[in-house]
């Protein structure tokens, strides 16, 4: 599943998942790019998947669209901007760094904090015949945050581009025969388009209203768009990239799989495995306070002391939106169902704040705020599932040759345990560093 890009000119970066990313559909000078490290997460489990990823791009772009191709129809939702972050510190938990400090020698430490004590950075077919050439059946549309989205069947590409173009969306040209082949096994699509409103209307405060959701011809945008979610029913794990290689070179991917047993990418590299994390250790990280290390003395020293520290441990802070996101799928997993009553909640919220231009970290706050009740329920209801899982971590450059021939699916496969250890990312939060008096 990675979107298909709508090019201003040249060629732009292939996105995660087998999506094609946002593109631009005007002509002009410049090029709509793929934007830096694309990352994926991928959960199966009882014949029920979810992809999640969260496009990056940057370039000169009046619209983008994306164009995704799925097994069966999935149910979609938005998912947290720091969703990636904090799976990250899911997969390896930032510490708690305590100094421990002589009063005695307060005044010398002061005079030489600039000089060390560095931080360590860790850092299932739909038809039963297929539908006939020129006919496209819509399964459903609807509104998603800030993207407009069809779920639809065709008999072909051409019937595809045509309803696409007759209602807005943008079908990526030159890619007829990957769509062919994923239409010849009743596959169905997912086309998205957005407007990308101008710098303050991407994310404005509360209550700022006047702003233009279109972006003046020739306006630049850089950064990350909305997240999103897929669930659907998928016998088999799969990542349909295909149309990935129709966006330029290869790009640097890390995708995340939550599944029932470690795995590896079929016909890759077995080095693109970097971390694998067993359920029962995943469930503790997601629940247990994150570790201390102390400098400059044992937890002995300052045992009195340790017990105001405690909220600074929840994993929560660092880990909890992952948490929520492998709870609630396999929530659904284990019900079968492929959307959950407080997500349908979340996307109402979502459409009636976009109506209004009211985007941004404050409002979906308040929306976590308002569903953090029913959310509570679903984690605290199948998180238990996660230790019957396991989370595999691959990242590196995929090879163009094997996505365009093929999807991604994978194998099983356990990494060696002398290669199995935490590994520095730029992105999980770093821990809280502090202060103590030995007395």
């Amino acid at each position: 599943m990675i979107p298909a890009l709508l090019l201003l000119a040249g060629l732009a970066d292939a996105d995660p998942c087998g999506m094609v990313p946002p593109v631009n559909v005007k002509t002009g000078p410049s090029v709509l790019m793929r934007d830096g490290v694309q990352r994926t997460y991928v959960m199966h489990d009882r014949g029920i998947q979810t992809i999640a990823l969260r496009p990056g791009f940057k370039g000169s772009v009046d619209e983008f669209g994306m164009l995704i191709p799925f097994p069966s129809v999935p149910a979609i939702r938005k998912i947290d901007d720091n969703t990636f972050a904090h799976i990250e510190a899911a997969v390896d938990p930032p510490e708690m760094e305590v100094q421990i400090l002589d009063p005695m020698i307060l005044e010398l430490a002061s005079a030489t904090r600039g000089m060390g004590g560095m931080r360590r950075d860790k850092s299932v077919a739909m038809s039963e015949a297929p539908l006939a050439y020129d006919s496209v059946v819509v399964h459903k549309e609807e509104a998603v945050g800030m993207y407009q989205v069809a779920v639809l069947e065709a008999g072909s590409p051409k019937a595809l581009g045509l309803w696409m173009e007759d209602n807005g969306y943008q079908y990526p040209a030159g890619m007829d025969d990957v769509v062919a082949d994923y239409v010849s096994q009743s596959w169905c699509f997912v086309a998205v388009k957005a407007k990308v409103g101008q710098g303050p209307g991407v994310a404005p405060g509360p209550g700022l209203r006047e702003v233009t959701p279109d972006r003046p011809a020739g306006s630049n945008f850089d950064g990350f768009v909305q997240g999103m979610g897929f669930r659907f029913e998928s016998a088999e794990p799969v990542i349909p990239m295909r149309l990935s290689v129709f966006n330029g070179a290869d790009p640097r991917n890390v995708v995340y799989m939550l599944t029932g047993s470690p795995v590896k990418m079929q016909d890759m590299p077995e080095n693109l495995v970097v971390r694998q994390v067993p359920g029962e250790e995943l469930y503790g990280h997601l629940t247990e306070p994150i570790d201390q290390r102390f400098m400059g003395g044992d937890r002995k020293d300052v045992a009195d002391q340790l017990a105001a520290l405690e909220p600074q441990r929840d994993p929560a802070l660092y880990n909890g939106v992952a948490r929520d996101l492998f709870a609630s799928d396999l929530l659904a997993a284990r019900t079968g169902r492929l959307t959950l009553d407080f997500e349908e909640a979340e996307k109402e919220l979502l459409n009636i704040s976009e109506s209004l231009n009211l985007r941004g970290p404050e409002i979906d706050s308040l929306y976590g705020q308002e569903l953090k009740r029913d959310r509570a329920i679903a984690v605290d209801g199948a998180l238990d599932d996660v230790k019957e899982m396991h989370l595999t971590v691959l990242d590196g450059v995929f090879p163009g040759q094997v996505l365009a021939r093929q999807n991604l699916s994978f194998t099983p496969y356990t990494m060696p345990a002398n290669k199995n250890e935490e590994r520095i990312s730029s992105i999980r939060p770093l821990g809280p560093s502090v202060t103590l008096y030995r007395y």
